[in-house]
């Protein structure tokens, strides 16, 4: 409906311009005298060959599909040659309309060949504006489509976000919190605060892209301390950081996505509990976030199910976000498994 309405409103902008046009060059060819006959021969030749040339373009523009996507140097081109033929389809209508009266009034035909020149510009304006119109709208859709993408990238991670929490992992930390409050109230207060400021730092960036590296690894220590109230001794963790990458940018609550899935495919697997080594480094031109724990690939015929939500909800992410330059890379080695995230900064 709106496509229709935008339609309509070709017809009368254009009927209305070259009215207009025909209208002053009547004004100024009477101002000096021309006669009633060429007055308005010149009517007709100027609204009528205008109408007809610029219309007959743009049918054949809108036939051939053009997509208003030439480069510049060919654009200017193609702009000046079609005005050219239109300016000369213009004169031929303009010398076809005056033949009747050329004997009549003695009219030669060669005399009429230098008005390509004024054809030529009013052809010229018309179809910048018009072409330039088109231009316009291709550069909006085009904007339009990168916003959309970029809503689509948050919503991406707004839903992997809430995601991230497992919700089993809500529920036995608020017990373990419930029944610690009863054996060690002071560090069941503690533990609430903990799992509080989880909550708080997921919500503050749920639709942030990156995230300093120093603030996600102070929230993950958050996380794991919550993860010990149900774990306790069968959760041995290290985390390995250069401190000088602690202002790095990246991909926020992508670690305590990692231990999570390491966690749920590794560590809760074994009534011995296991480790958890985190890694942050730099090699070259890739920055390097790895997980390694105590476990091993399980169903090895279907990797994805293998992986877990949490490892497939951060590979979209990082092809969201960071397109081939990121890489994702699962390793098992004896009984560990090790997955490794590497992002080209």
């Amino acid at each position: 409906m709106i496509e229709n309405i935008k339609r309509t409103w070709f017809w009368p902008i254009q009927l209305a311009s070259w009215s207009l046009v025909a209208l002053i060059n009547f004004a100024v060819q009477y101002s000096v005298g021309i006669a009633p006959v060429f007055l308005y021969m010149n009517i007709i030749g100027m609204a009528g060959g205008g109408l007809l040339t610029t219309t007959t373009y743009r049918y054949y523009l809108r036939k051939k599909n053009y997509k208003f996507n030439l480069e510049a140097g060919r654009f200017i081109g193609f702009l000046l040659l079609c005005t050219l033929i239109q300016a000369i389809c213009w004169l031929i209508f303009v010398i076809i309309i005056s033949l009747p009266f050329q004997q009549k009034y003695a009219l030669e035909i060669p005399t009429l060949i230098p008005n390509i020149a004024p054809f030529f510009i009013l052809a010229l304006v018309w179809n910048v504006i018009y072409l330039g119109y088109h231009l316009l709208r291709r550069y909006h859709r085009t904007e339009v489509e990168r916003w959309k993408l970029e809503s689509a990238i948050q919503k991406a991670q707004l839903g992997a976000l809430k995601a991230q929490i497992n919700p089993h992992f809500m529920f036995n930390a608020l017990n373990n919190i419930r029944a610690l409050i009863l054996e060690n109230p002071i560090q069941a207060r503690d533990m609430i605060t903990r799992f509080s400021e989880l909550f708080r730092y997921a919500l503050q960036h749920s639709e942030d892209k990156e995230a300093p590296a120093s603030a996600e690894l102070a929230i993950l220590n958050q996380y794991l301390e919550l993860l010990k109230i149900q774990y306790e001794d069968k959760l041995r963790y290290t985390i390995d950081v250069d401190e000088s990458l602690l202002n790095e940018l990246i991909p926020p609550m992508i670690f305590q996505l990692l231990v999570e899935n390491a966690v749920k495919h590794g560590i809760g697997l074994s009534s011995q509990g296991g480790e958890i080594n985190i890694c942050l480094k730099r090699i070259e031109k890739q920055l390097i976030l790895s997980v390694r724990n105590t476990g091993k690939l399980q169903q090895r015929d279907n990797l994805e199910e293998s992986l877990g939500i949490g490892l497939n909800n951060i590979k979209e992410r990082l092809k969201l976000l960071y397109a081939d330059k990121a890489n994702l890379i699962i390793e098992e080695d004896a009984n560990f498994v090790t997955v490794t995230i590497s992002l080209e900064k």
